[in-house]
């Protein structure tokens, strides 16, 4: 999607390596970042309401912490980040 591309472009300004499109288990997610062992979710203004998104975020959540990001603009999406890793 646009804003999992600027997810990445945000990622890459800032020198955090990361998978795309990672399986963990059964579940694919948006972004793994193995160094900071956490997972990201581009889930833009919807967000991950369904049943099946909280059951595979639950199993996921054991392993790894997972963070959504909402936002859809670069600098919205830069500062959660920030916020998420505490960079400042």
């Amino acid at each position: 999607t646009h804003q999992e591309q600027l997810v990445a472009k945000v990622l890459t300004e800032f020198g955090i390596r990361y998978e795309q499109q990672y399986s963990i288990g059964q579940y694919t997610v948006d972004f793994f970042l193995p160094e900071l062992k956490m997972v990201l979710e581009a889930d833009g203004i919807y967000g991950h309401s369904r049943k099946a998104d909280k059951k595979r975020d639950e199993a996921i959540g054991q392993l790894y912490p997972v963070e959504h990001i909402k936002e859809t603009t670069v600098e919205g999406i830069a500062e959660r980040i920030k916020e998420m890793i505490c960079l400042e």
